[in-house]
């Protein structure tokens, strides 16, 4: 069955879902699939908003391919695929670093979809003057799964996040030259447990780099410098703890409000600065974002409130003994403030 071959991947990626606690409200938005997959077995894993509002999503399984949703507020909107990337078997994390180049994470997976190691590395793609083209940046052996990705503006350097080996790499885009540089507590796997991802998604923002560490359900940031190293002695804050069992990338509006994909536990889940939270979309029992893996807001006048969320379908954690087609839903946070 599908869902034995995933059960590796789903002990490095998603512990046993949990309804929401009791100091989470749930104040729901409206939604809508923008696309969906006509057939059970891909998986969305991760997305990023070209700066003429078309989205790029990254394909986890069964291929490493890239696909773009042209126009996602249209009636007229279009998926295709660009790219399909070769040796590599699945793609991650996405990150714009520079005016319509990004940088993407691949990995090579085993038949039981565990990592091989030393196989992961970072891609970079551009559609500069209309043209598609990519370049290999770098090999990054010593990260063991490479989850989420973020650049630092004005710069060269991105940092990617090491779920098992539970640590952050900086590479220099333009060199390749890759070093490990942050390792903590925060950012490791709980020791002990039978979830072993640490941190997942992570962000650059005004001197900050946050990120989520899937096994403490919890968010962090710790200052950064310029050159892409962490601030000496400036320690790491907690963010806020989400009341669920599993998250995993997220995005922050222009309000402060993170919104925090939760993986099989199927909702979007907001946490504000005060450290209350809100369940924006879904529910444990709902297939409305089932499986949902990231999140980002539009970037044009059409759609700069619209919140887009990639899925797996419940592909790992059926609900009510359902999976679904992967898919993109689009979440309307207009309504509230």
């Amino acid at each position: 069955m599908m869902i034995n071959k995933f059960y590796y991947l789903f002990t490095i990626l998603y512990p046993c879902a949990s309804a929401i606690g009791p100091n989470t409200s749930s104040n729901l938005y409206p939604t809508h699939n923008v696309f969906q997959f006509d057939k059970i077995g891909k998986w969305l894993e991760n997305i990023a908003v070209r700066p003429n509002g078309d989205l790029l999503t990254t394909l986890l399984y069964p291929t490493a391919s890239l696909y773009t949703l042209k126009r996602p507020h249209s009636t007229t909107r279009e998926f295709s695929l660009i790219h399909t990337f070769k040796n590599a078997s699945g793609l991650l994390g996405i990150t714009e670093t520079s005016v319509d180049n990004f940088a993407i994470l691949s990995t090579q997976l085993t038949d039981t979809l565990g990592p091989v190691p030393g196989s992961s590395a970072i891609w970079g793609v551009s559609f500069r003057h209309g043209n598609f083209s990519t370049r290999k940046i770098a090999s990054i052996p010593d990260v063991l799964v490479p989850n989420g990705i973020t650049s630092l503006p004005g710069s060269s350097v991105v940092l990617v996040a090491d779920s098992i080996g539970g640590a952050v790499t900086r590479c220099d885009t333009l060199s390749g030259v890759c070093e490990l540089v942050l390792n903590t507590t925060e950012t490791a796997p709980v020791p002990g447990s039978s979830q072993r991802s640490g941190i997942n998604g992570i962000h650059y923002q005004d001197g900050y780099v946050y990120w989520s560490n899937s096994g403490l359900v919890s968010l962090f940031r710790t200052p950064f410098d310029k050159q892409g190293y962490p601030v000496a002695n400036a320690g790491i804050e907690t963010v806020g703890k989400v009341n669920t069992s599993f998250v995993d990338d997220f995005t922050k509006d222009n309000t402060g409000r993170f919104w925090i994909a939760t993986g099989s536990n199927n909702t979007i889940v907001t946490l504000r600065s005060d450290g209350s939270t809100e369940v924006a979309a879904g529910s444990l029992t709902e297939l409305t974002v089932a499986g949902c893996t990231a999140a980002a807001f539009g970037r044009t006048v059409q759609d700069n409130r619209t919140l887009y969320v990639v899925t797996n379908g419940a592909l790992l954690a059926p609900v009510n003994g359902t999976t679904e087609p992967a898919k993109i839903v689009a979440i309307d946070t207009s309504r509230h403030v």
